[in-house]
């Protein structure tokens, strides 16, 4: 499905003038790392086929020296995950980084209060797996859903009591994120996390408290990390990228305070 126009044009409207152009680009198994103003990446994950593994091109032309926003109005109709992913990679790598944000992984705030509070996460994030397995009222939503996870096709009942969201950038590539927004009419908190998701602070307007994001710190080790078939942010060697959050609840970033120091005492 391709990304949602509203919210594109008003990201596209906060890039510098003139926009930044595509100086490299680097596409691998379920990431596509962009350099425009800065390096930065977004991930994908096209339908797997089992009986035609290769009826998918990742060749997406020469796109080298073409302007962000020529990008975008190149690939924002497509319904292939590739070319949605590269034009957020374009934009995280284009937008201006807030002066507030702030590291951290965005799940670590809500450490106790997924122990009480009916959460859902609208992706199959590791930590989900990890408080579903402690006991704890966490249910996961997927379009490929696991042994124990929710199809997304029923998962209304289950989104319409939730307390706390988690929601995986890849809504914004296949235009599912303000459904889930819609069908959580009473979330307390809603997190949007991801290397995908621009961190910026549009998505306040659309019913989000936390923003998770992905900077790349070193591209080089970034690139050579993917290249020997890294997918996850929580592998990537030190120093590589770099969490970052931006919220406009301060009693998040409190809390986020409270656990940083606490697991400080705790090594002592």
């Amino acid at each position: 499905m391709p990304i949602n126009r509203q919210i594109l044009s008003r990201l596209l409207a906060q890039l510098p003038q003139p926009a930044p152009c595509l100086k490299d680009l680097h596409i691998f198994l379920h990431w596509v790392i962009a350099n425009c103003d800065r390096p930065a990446l977004a991930t994908f994950f096209r339908p797997y086929n089992a009986a035609d593994t290769c009826y998918q091109s990742s060749y997406l032309g020469d796109l080298l020296g073409r302007p962000v926003t020529e990008i975008a109005e190149m690939f924002a109709d497509s319904d292939d995950a590739l070319r949605l992913a590269a034009v957020k990679a374009c934009l995280n790598g284009s937008l201006p980084i807030p002066t507030d944000i702030f590291d951290a992984n965005a799940v670590d705030p809500f450490a106790e209060m997924v122990k009480h509070c009916r959460s859902c996460f609208i992706g199959h994030f590791t930590q989900a797996e990890i408080w579903r397995a402690q006991g704890y009222p966490v249910t996961i939503i997927e379009l490929q859903p696991r042994p124990g996870d929710i199809h997304w096709n029923d998962s209304k009942p289950a989104l319409r009591n939730t307390e706390i969201v988690f929601i995986t950038g890849l809504t914004l590539i296949n235009d599912t994120f303000l459904e889930v927004v819609s069908r959580t009419p009473q979330a307390k908190y809603r997190v949007l996390l991801g290397p995908t998701v621009p961190c910026n602070p549009l998505f306040f307007d659309y019913g989000v408290h936390l923003i998770g994001s992905t900077l790349i710190s070193d591209v080089g080790l970034a690139i050579r990390y993917c290249q020997h078939g890294g997918t996850s942010v929580r592998h990537a060697p030190p120093g590589a990228l770099r969490r970052v959050n931006l919220t406009n609840r301060p009693e998040l970033k409190a809390e986020l305070d409270r656990v940083i120091r606490q697991r400080a005492l705790e090594r002592v």
